[in-house]
């Protein structure tokens, strides 16, 4: 399968969005998408990847660049989704090869995830890059 990786452009929208609500259920409705594209913060990245005009994955990340503590600077993901066609691939593979190539020509100290705790397949996925299950508490305040 021949894939390119990319960053996500404004014509991309409406396809990364049915990516995202057939992957993951659900996403922000299309203009606050285009809204939020146009108002993207230069320390988010959203990669793509397309075989032919058609996105088959996509990864979200953020730069993290507090220096405070040891393993400052880092990366946190999101949005990471596959397209079941392309399942089996190596599109995961390379949409996560691009993050940590990322992480690792500009100096990020580490990568992480929040994944949910039924997600079996991805922290399958996620061990097998090399991720390790870290052992810390996870608090959420929604406002």
């Amino acid at each position: 399968m021949n894939v390119e990786l990319e960053y996500l452009k404004h014509d991309d929208l409406q396809e990364y969005k049915c990516l995202l609500d057939g992957v993951l259920g659900e996403s922000v409705d299309l203009d606050t998408m285009k809204a939020k594209y146009r108002e993207r913060h230069p320390s988010t990245k959203t990669v793509v990847a397309k075989k032919g005009s058609e996105i088959i994955g996509t990864i979200t990340f953020v730069l993290i660049d507090t220096f405070t503590r040891t393993g400052d600077p880092k990366i946190e993901f999101l949005n990471f989704a596959v397209a079941p066609v392309a399942r089996g691939t190596e599109t995961a593979t390379m949409l996560m090869n691009f993050v940590i190539d990322y992480a690792q020509e500009y100096g990020y100290q580490s990568i992480t995830v929040n994944c949910g705790v039924d997600a079996e397949r991805a922290h399958y996925f996620y061990e097998k890059m090399g991720f390790e299950r870290d052992d810390r508490a996870r608090f959420v305040l929604v406002v």
